[in-house]
């Protein structure tokens, strides 16, 4: 008989395997005779013990707190004593390399701690109902039945990691936070893994009711048999209550509330849940939680194809993963995995023969950590759009926890054949390591649904998506937001404006603004559509001065441009920064005749218990009329077929485009698009904004309709293979009118005449006999049927002579430079 250290005042005997707490009295453990299979261990009535003053029989009577307290307080000192003796040591860890190095004190206290939780197991057994040893079960679930509330309030929601989805149902990417957890139903885990890990943790599961007293004794025999700790007492319930209600800490207390809840949780949830909660919640090491993430990382395989040695080697890990891990110690991880499969033996878990082949059987792991994301920059787009909503928390933290630990199941718009044709794209034609960036994005103009996202060149090197956060002016490929608000205003797509360089021109400020055109001298007097084609900014200059740059900052705006604009006549030539997402977004109002649909990239979000939490639907509102849209299409065509795109844009099929090309060619855009998707190109340096685009693959400098334009063409041509060739919508015929007649009238009245008509004016002086200032002549001639906005000369007189003025000469169309943007 050995007295616990310490004045506990708790004996055990290690002979007859009984022990004696003070005014409670000696109780010992056997099994009675004739127990039929499945009965559960007994504790039999209190026996004589040595001492007649330590003697007293278990009292029936109300519970009584005070004698609660009497009973436990020696129990908490044998705690207290126990932990000194172990130093800093946790009674519960594995055993150290060369267990003898811990010596007599160490084997006692570990004999103590176990009595020690024996002890209040039967001290609380005590309480009425209890006492009656052939109605142990039915007093434990009776009297530890979790507290006044039971299970009320708690959650055994577990985190699980976050999949995102690709539109055709590919894995884009597995997000998880510090738990890496797939949750698997138990429906999905071999027989054979269940029995490996009941048969090593808790054999007895399927007959208790969240505590037993058999397990905890053949725990404590085993392990002063041992010397060490080599048998837990706890459930798989217990177990279960402790990692995820009571948590770790060391102190008596816990202990009894873990077994309340664990009978608790008992009641209300059936053996198969419960089992099914302690496999996904289970820590494997390495940072894997759950049986199914166990067998994707120690072994690369779905848990339903485990096998009986990797099932008991899984099993061998949950007591302790920083001990038993293969990764730590092979030779311990392969001794551990032969106990489980003894243990499987003995209980008849398997036939003898697969458990001996399963024992013969070399250790196989290896690590197979989460795949990287295939397309980071989009996935970390899509993982922005969930932080930033509040359906999934109030706090940023909050969103967080929903999205690295909720489950999620993310299904994005992305078309991973397009994301593949993109990327491609872009590797095509930057093929040098010394290349510039490219930026792409493409949206389905009926949907507003992204298909593809190429964000940089190297997600490792830089995590700074170019697509959506890069911002930089866009040049000329600005230009259709000032034609779709001047064609708001009436101005027909042939209205005809002189384009000379360099230009002055003055805001209503008092600004003067100076404006070159890429060719640095004049381009004649051209029609919209012709400056369109050719990107001639003195046209365009001029032009926001006529519609407001008010105006055009709204109808960007409403085309789908959202970063802050100011209206400032500059802006018609893209002095202000944007990203290529609103570009493929503004481009694709037109590519859907006027009907601008906000561009989304999560379909739709299901949370870990499947319901839908979030589905975004196409939201599609009419931004222009019809016939605008129909007007702009018709002049971006000809940017393709005969403009500044001829050369790399050209798809075989309908398609519209502008190109634009920055100061000191800077950055390089090409942005275009058909009736199923608008797609926009960027060419740029991001580290180094100064830096220009010189002397790349050929090109001295690149410009629009250069490198961007051959990638967009190269992916939209794949991103079109089997799609039917669609036609733009025709524009609404321009009917010719009539020009009035001014000769003779003051310069001012006619030119004011002209104009209201919808024409533009230009003025000749010449010698004439009429008054200075009056209209000599005009050209073409009066009641000349000529389209809309044409531009009219008017010969002013001088007053010096008779003469006629001479017919003018028509000024000669330009012909398009291969580098004009």
């Amino acid at each position: 008989m050995v007295q616990i250290v310490g004045p506990t005042g708790v004996w055990f005997d290690r002979h007859t395997g009984s022990f004696c707490v003070p005014r409670t009295g000696w109780v010992e453990l056997r099994k009675p005779s004739g127990r039929a299979s499945g009965d559960r261990d007994t504790i039999p009535a209190t026996t004589p013990d040595p001492d007649p003053t330590l003697r007293k029989p278990m009292i029936r009577g109300e519970y009584d707190p005070e004698r609660m307290k009497r009973l436990t307080d020696p129990l908490r000192r044998a705690w207290t004593h126990v932990r000194e003796a172990m130093g800093t040591e946790d009674p519960g860890s594995p055993p150290p390399r060369d267990p003898t190095a811990i010596g007599r004190v160490h084997r006692i206290a570990l004999v103590a701690l176990v009595i020690a939780m024996s002890a209040t197991l039967v001290a609380v057994l005590t309480i009425p109902g209890a006492a009656v040893i052939g109605r142990l079960a039915r007093g434990v679930a009776s009297k530890l039945d979790g507290g006044p509330r039971g299970l009320e309030g708690v959650s055994f929601k577990i985190a699980q990691r976050s999949v995102v989805y690709a539109a055709g149902g590919e894995v884009l990417a597995t997000l998880a936070g510090e738990e890496n957890r797939a949750f698997v139903p138990i429906d999905r885990i071999p027989e054979i893994t269940q029995q490996a890990v009941l048969a090593i943790e808790d054999a007895r599961f399927y007959e208790h009711h969240g505590v037993s007293i058999a397990g905890l004794f053949r725990a404590m025999f085993a392990n002063v048999e041992a010397g060490s700790v080599r048998q837990g007492g706890s459930t798989i319930t217990q177990q279960l209550v402790k990692n995820i209600i009571v948590g770790n800490e060391k102190s008596l207390d816990r202990k009894i509330r873990e077994a309340q809840y664990a009978v608790a949780l008992e009641k209300e949830k059936s053996k198969r849940e419960i089992l099914e909660l302690y496999l996904n919640e289970t820590y494997f090491g390495e940072g894997v939680y759950g049986i199914g993430t166990a067998a994707e990382y120690y072994f690369g395989k779905r848990v339903e194809k485990l096998t009986l040695a990797e099932s008991a080697l899984l099993a061998g890990i949950i007591r302790a993963p920083e001990y038993y891990g293969p990764f730590v110690s092979r030779k311990r991880a392969l001794d551990r995995r032969n106990t489980v499969l003894d243990r499987m033996a003995q209980l008849k878990y398997e036939p003898g023969p697969d458990i001996d082949e399963a024992k013969a059987s070399p250790l196989r792991f290896g690590r197979h950590p989460l795949p990287k994301p295939l397309d980071p920059y989009f996935v970390e787009f899509v993982k922005g759009q969930i932080l930033d909503n509040p359906l999934f928390g109030e706090t940023r933290a909050d969103r967080a926890r929903a999205l690295f630990q909720g489950g999620l199941k993310i299904y994005t718009t992305l078309d991973l054949k397009l994301q593949n044709a993109a990327t491609q794209a872009v590797a095509k034609v930057l093929t040098s390591k010394k290349d510039p960036a490219a930026a792409l994005v493409s949206i389905e103009a009926s949907t507003g649904k992204v298909k593809a996202m190429v964000g940089g060149n190297d997600f490792q090197k830089s995590k700074y998506n170019l697509a959506v956060q890069g911002k930089r002016q866009a040049g000329s490929s600005f230009k259709p937001f000032t034609m779709v608000t001047a064609l708001e205003q009436g101005v027909p797509p042939s209205y005809t404006l002189d384009t000379p360089s360099p230009l002055e021109l003055t805001d209503e400020s008092g600004h003067v603004w100076k404006v070159q055109n890429y060719s640095h001298h004049g381009e004649g007097v051209m029609t919209m559509r012709k400056a369109t084609e050719l990107s001639v900014n003195a046209f365009y200059a001029q032009m926001i001065q006529k519609v407001g740059p008010a105006k055009v900052v709204d109808v960007a705006h409403k085309m789908g441009i959202t970063s802050e604009l100011k209206p400032y006549l500059s802006l018609a030539l893209g002095t202000f920064e944007v990203s290529p997402y609103e570009m493929a977004s503004a481009y694709s109002t037109l590519a859907n005749g006027g009907v601008h649909c906000t561009p989304f990239a999560i379909d739709r979000v299901v949370d870990a218990a499947g319901k839908t939490v979030l589905r975004n639907d196409p939201d599609c509102q009419e931004a222009l009329d019809p016939k605008i849209a129909a007007q702009a299409d018709d002049i971006l065509q000809g940017v393709i077929q005969r403009g500044t795109g001829r050369t790399n844009a050209q798809l075989g099929r309908p398609a519209c485009g502008k190109t634009g090309t920055t100061d000191d060619y800077k950055d390089a855009w090409f942005t275009g698009f058909t009736p199923q998707f608008a797609t926009a190109v960027w060419l740029g340096y991001p580290k180094d904004r100064t830096r220009p685009l010189y002397n790349i693959h050929g090109y001295a400098k690149v410009f629009g309709g250069s490198l961007p334009a051959m990638i967009w063409a190269r992916y939209m041509k794949f991103a079109h293979t089997g799609l039917p060739i669609l036609q733009f919508p025709k524009p609404p015929a321009v009917l010719p009118v009539a020009i009035p007649d001014v000769t003779g009238k003051p310069f001012d009245q006619a030119k004011s005449e002209l104009e209201a008509a919808g024409f533009t004016v230009r003025q000749e002086t010449v010698s004439s006999s009429l008054a200075p200032g009056m209209v000599a002549q005009q050209d073409p001639a009066a009641g000349t049927q000529t389209d809309p906005g044409s531009m009219i000369t008017l010969f002013v007189s001088d007053g010096s002579g008779s003469g006629e003025p001479p017919s003018p000469e028509p000024s000669p169309s330009p012909a398009p430079s291969p580098e004009q943007t």
